[in-house]
């Protein structure tokens, strides 16, 4: 051990070059290894770490919208009856909306004020802190159900310093003394990959809609005794909806009523989902994180290939050294040094590199946490959250080591020592084609995440700046406090007091968004589904989206009773709608459309065009009711505004009518910056597929280096003659490159078919989608040609260039 290790300092000091280009590539390698996996590791693992979660089941229903579609956003009555009726079900419960940014504050005892947190707050049934297990830490999570109460994360609870009996205001912009809430209990947190990570603070959902059929907000979540069957649960989900129809039908029979519009309890067949599949499932929206398959293996792919191109890479360097050391070896061999000793010393060797590289790729790891490109995944990179990971990456390298490393260490030292001892070696046929398929190989995977990277980067671009039906030039957004979207006129006032301001308009939420409010509704007989979007009178004209027919909405229309709307073409040609129909709306059954506005994008392009109504409430109505406030400004500026300023002038007025925010927490966007928030999955993965086909193509090079590097050994002699036979330098250069270029074009051949299904499939997910251009393949095999002629050339250059009888000599 002790020679071996001796020995293998002396390589590192003897071959630097070729160690230390051989340690580069291993730790990249490694890095990206280990960066990918935790990625990975932590959607393969998305909620599967719950307590018990192989008996935890999200509730969904058939979606309106979309058929063939499912939807897990019910309303109360009918699942609380069928987890009640349901023997197999252990408990179910409920959240309302998920768990999103909120707003907290702790009483600040020596200033006599508040200190302000941001945390992600939820409302629950109380049922459903069992079904997910919910550990306390302090208090009993179980008094919940006392009134004015919530629950916080360990987490949530240092941040705010906060403890049982403390008092909190929670998703308010200013807390008042009545509004004060006691926590009760601390629980323990929740594994980020799961659809608790964010849960920080809770409260009780209590009896809210509880018998209201038509507000479908909450997400239901069962839990099954062991060896129960699920689909008990569908059965009663059947008969509960026909008893709950015939209870409401006797009812109003009574009472003499016809047919309620309003009454949602209609039987929608219904599903069960395991939480555990929740990430990667493609036909619904469930109330959590989701992925997709695609990305996740592609990811898992490219982590593949990486190591396979590290792989490659070393054994091509070994072989590199090979016409150099070949003769040190077969000496010792003549002098009696046993041929298994020298084999353990190359293997020791192989292993001694991947542990400096490792090490290197652990500390890489460790500098990357909190820059810029830890936040292009969800997973944490610290070592100590992912010692699954890091024992694989331990185990694949040194695996990768002990195969890397035995058959160049027996093929060193398979040759007769009196023949390598005697003369040159030049290596044989087959050693030569092994390592030109190598090679192959790795210009096959790097032409192929090339292509992938340059398509997938097109895509973004194309969904950014595709006309999708308004005017997103000089627009700016800016999401509203409560204060902020009550006092939203005078607001606005305030804005247009700038010069470089043109407009404003304001709506209930984003403009371009997947979850939004949905209505369905009987009209003409059928039953329709369509999304619904509250917006101020002037919202169209301000967005520039065109009425088609009718009118647009007017400020007097702000005045009525009855609420107004204006549908998408979409819309009028599924339903047959026309200018003066009437439709059951938010206020009445009764509501008038009063015009059509051309199709537009109002999702991302993944999705189509599907109907959409423009919904101006009654002024009177939307103050009383929160959520159908303009929570979402738009401010249209002159052209040629300077940003900066009309972007301080918005928080500067925000500050003026909401005293309690500060300018610097508010966020101005430029549309394009919140449309780009639509598509953060697909900006991410182009600079994580982006920046490993680089590497990719790094190690590659790598390889090519050492491929010319053995070349240029192993044939100097050949070198030398064809100098002193007339041989100008450039005809040895392209002697060298002329090899390589060849190699490409076949690998080239052989990846593009193969990008292209993958590119395909892809796209396919978009309902807009780029084409197939030519030139991204021409452009992708001239990149590789022109880096690989650059790194053969300088590589050969010193070998051309060297005396001729001097390189004859010491052959």
């Amino acid at each position: 051990m002790k020679i071996a290790f001796r020995n293998f300092l002396t390589t590192l000091r003897r071959y630097k070059i070729s160690s230390l280009l051989n340690v580069i590539g291993l730790t990249l390698a490694f890095t990206a290894f280990y960066v990918i996996m935790t990625q990975v590791w932590w959607e393969l693992g998305y909620n599967r770490s719950l307590h018990e979660a192989d008996r935890i089941y999200l509730v969904e229903n058939e979606d309106w919208y979309e058929p063939g579609k499912w939807s897990s956003w019910l309303n109360r009555p009918v699942p609380e009856r069928v987890i009640a009726s349901t023997a197999g079900v252990e408990v179910g419960g409920c959240m309302w909306g998920g768990f999103g940014s909120g707003t907290c504050w702790t009483s600040n005892e020596p200033s006599f004020g508040y200190n302000k947190f941001s945390a992600s707050c939820g409302s629950v049934s109380l049922p459903f802190l069992d079904v997910f297990a919910f550990r306390s830490v302090e208090g009993d999570v179980h008094d919940l159900g006392k009134p004015k109460s919530v629950i916080v994360s360990r987490e949530a609870a240092e941040r705010m310093r906060v403890g049982v009996g403390s008092l909190i205001w929670v998703d308010t912009d200013e807390p008042q003394p009545d509004g004060a809430m006691e926590v009760v209990a601390v629980f323990e947190d929740f594994p980020d990959n799961s659809l608790l990570g964010e849960c920080e603070v809770v409260k009780n959902l209590g009896e809210t809609n509880l018998y209201t059929t038509s507000e479908w907000s909450f997400n239901y979540f069962v839990k099954f005794r062991p060896g129960a069957d699920p689909d008990e649960f569908a059965r009663q989900w059947t008969n509960v909806n026909q008893e709950m129809q015939r209870e409401a039908a006797e009812k109003r029979a009574a009472a003499g009523d016809a047919a309620d519009d309003d009454d949602e309890s209609g039987i929608y067949g219904v599903r069960l989902s395991p939480v555990s599949e929740l990430y990667f499932e493609s036909d619904s929206q469930a109330p959590c994180r989701q992925g997709s398959v695609v990305t996740t293996y592609t990811l898992l792919g490219i982590a593949v290939l990486v190591i396979v191109l590290a792989f490659i890479n070393f054994v091509n360097f070994f072989f590199a050294l090979v016409p150099v050391r070949i003769r040190t070896v077969n000496t010792f061999k003549v002098f009696g040094a046993p041929a298994s000793s020298l084999r353990f010393n190359f293997v020791f060797e192989a292993f001694g590199l991947v542990l400096i590289a490792l090490l290197a790729a652990w500390y890489v790891s460790f500098a990357l946490q909190g820059t810029e490109f830890a936040s292009y995944i969800s997973a944490s990179l610290a070592l100590s959250q992912n010692l699954e990971v890091v024992g694989l990456v331990a185990v694949v390298a040194f695996v990768m080591a002990l195969a890397a490393s035995l058959y160049p260490a027996w093929y060193i030292t398979s040759f007769a020592p009196a023949l390598v001892v005697k003369g040159s070696f030049g290596g044989t046929r087959s050693g030569r084609r092994l390592r030109t398929l190598l090679l192959g190989v790795q210009f096959f995977i790097s032409i192929g995440l090339i292509i992938a990277t340059s398509f997938i980067r097109l895509q973004h671009d194309y969904m950014m700046h595709y006309d999708m039906g308004f005017d997103k030039e000089n627009l700016l957004a800016v999401r509203l406090s409560e204060r902020g979207a009550v006092s939203y006129d005078a607001l606005r006032q305030k804005l247009l007091s700038d010069p470089q301001v043109k407009d404003v308009t304001g709506a209930t939420s984003r403009l371009v968004s997947v979850g939004r409010m949905g209505w369905g509704r009987e009209f003409k007989g059928r039953q329709v589904a369509f999304q619904s979007y509250v917006v101020q009178p002037d919202f169209l004209r301000v967005m520039g989206i065109p009425i088609t027919d009718g009118r647009d909405f007017l400020e007097s229309d702000f005045d009525k009773e009855l609420g107004t709307m204006i549908f998408n073409e979409a819309a009028r040609r599924e339903f047959e709608m026309q200018v003066g129909d009437r439709i059951n709306g938010f206020v009445s059954p009764d509501e008038q459309i009063v015009g059509f506005c051309a199709d537009f994008n109002f999702k991302p392009l993944q999705y189509g065009v599907s109907p959409f109504c423009f919904y101006l409430l009654p002024k009177k109505i939307q103050q009383e009711n929160y959520w159908h406030l303009p929570h979402v400004v738009y401010v249209r500026m002159t052209p040629g505004a300077d940003i900066a300023a009309v972007t301080a002038h918005i928080r500067r007025c925000i500050a003026e009518v909401d005293p309690r925010t500060e300018p610097g927490d508010i966020v101005v966007r430029v549309f394009d910056e919140e449309l780009g928030l639509e598509y953060d999955n697909e900006r991410k993965l182009t600079a994580i597929v982006g920046l490993f086909a680089l590497l990719a193509v790094v190690i590659a090079l790598m390889g090519v280096f050492g491929l010319v590097l053995f070349e240029t050994q192993h044939r100097r002699r050949e070198i030398a003659v064809r100098r002193v036979m007339g041989a100008s330098r450039g005809e040895i250069l392209a002697m060298f490159n002329r090899r390589y270029v060849m190699l490409v074009a076949v690998c080239f051949v052989l990846a593009v078919p193969v990008s292209i299904w993958a590119v395909r499939h892809w796209l396919a997910g978009f309902a807009y989608a780029v084409p197939l251009y030519w030139w991204v393949f021409a452009l992708a095999l001239a990149g590789v040609l022109a880096v690989t002629a650059l790194t053969v050339t300088v590589r050969s250059w010193r070998a051309v260039n060297e005396n001729p009888a001097e390189s004859v000599k010491s052959e």
